[in-house]
């Protein structure tokens, strides 16, 4: 069978204000100083499959955009959402847009947001995973080793191996609290790093079972893409919460490889700094380790260490080091909608 992959490019995190909102997407941010992450995720996509076959979803607001960042992006492989409906709509519009290309194709759906290196392990995991006996009736979850608790992600408990690389899933949490994530990090369960791996049909058959409004409204059959009305009236469920927990025939393939959604402002400066690409520093008296980053600006710090200060429009961020999960609540209180 043919391998498409989808890239989930949607959403407005504000995590990252005042780079944020459908102006600023958290996939346009350089992470390793070069690519953007949703070029990193094309590169992905495209070491395990053909580019004409790889498909990007993504919002009307965010359409240029994503065609700016992808110039070899084939018109025709664009999804645009109709409405912001969250994960299991997104992957089911694109699951769609390949089943009317092949109703028997497998697809790998990859987030457009998050770094995972080095690319090569997933390409391996994806091979292992086809080869796998039973793969078809299948809905394939990938993970990685927890490094930390951490309630961010979801966990994911190895079960019975099935091929090299790939075992059923015992369990499946998405997000649990602090205590669940220190219990599932010290009995060695593996972070859920957002990509899936399925034929067609077993995607086809789950979506029906789990989330009927979807499957009615988006049903992969269709000749033609849905309407905007069906789309709107979607309930928004993520693809996690709404069927992967839900799931059976649920396996994982575990890699061999550092994953990094790249959640804060502190993440991506602490990476930057590892390559030994930082951001530019600010003018420092009195103090050091002050950077300033979004659009050009003399910024100076004074009597302080360890602030990064980002400027946007009328926006200005100041950060002291270490409190970037804060952010989504200054752009609360800004005024912003913040979505994850």
């Amino acid at each position: 069978m043919a391998l498409y992959a989808i890239i989930l490019a949607g959403g407005a995190s504000s995590r990252f204000w005042p780079l944020s909102g459908d102006d600023h997407p958290k996939y346009l941010l350089r992470a390793d100083g070069r690519h953007t992450l949703l070029e990193l995720a094309w590169q992905r996509a495209c070491a395990c499959t053909d580019a004409g076959r790889v498909l990007v979803v993504t919002g009307a607001a965010q359409q240029s955009l994503v065609t700016r960042a992808l110039p070899a992006l084939p018109t025709a492989n664009l999804c645009v959402e109709p409405a912001r409906r969250d994960t299991a709509a997104a992957i089911a519009l694109g699951c769609g847009a390949v089943a009317r290309r092949d109703p028997q194709a497998d697809v790998l759906v990859l987030p457009a947001d998050t770094l995972l290196q080095p690319a090569q392990a997933l390409t391996a995991a994806v091979e292992h995973a086809r080869g796998a006996p039973g793969f078809a009736e299948a809905i394939h979850v990938f993970g990685v080793r927890a490094p930390r608790p951490e309630t961010a992600f979801g966990y994911i408990e190895p079960g019975v191996p099935v091929a090299p690389g790939v075992r059923l899933v015992a369990r499946f949490r998405e997000k649990p609290g602090a205590a669940q994530a220190q219990e599932y990090w010290n009995a060695g369960f593996l972070w859920n790093i957002g990509c899936f791996l399925f034929s067609l049909p077993a995607f086809d058959r789950e979506l029906a079972r789990h989330l009927p409004q979807h499957s009615a409204r988006l049903r992969l059959v269709r000749t033609a893409a849905p309407v905007a009305e069906d789309y709107a009236a979607l309930d928004p469920v993520s693809i996690d919460y709404g069927l992967i927990e839900k799931v059976a025939s649920l396996r994982v393939c575990e890699l061999q490889a550092e994953f990094d959604d790249i959640g804060t402002w502190d993440a991506l400066v602490t990476r930057l700094e590892a390559l030994g690409v930082p951001p530019a520093q600010a003018l420092s008296a009195g103090g050091e380790g002050n950077y300033a980053m979004g659009e050009p600006a003399t910024v100076a710090v004074v009597g302080e260490s360890g602030l990064l200060v980002v400027r946007q429009g009328d926006k200005v961020l100041v950060l002291k080091r270490g409190h970037g999960q804060l952010v989504r609540e200054v752009a609360r209180r800004a005024g912003e909608k913040p979505h994850a």
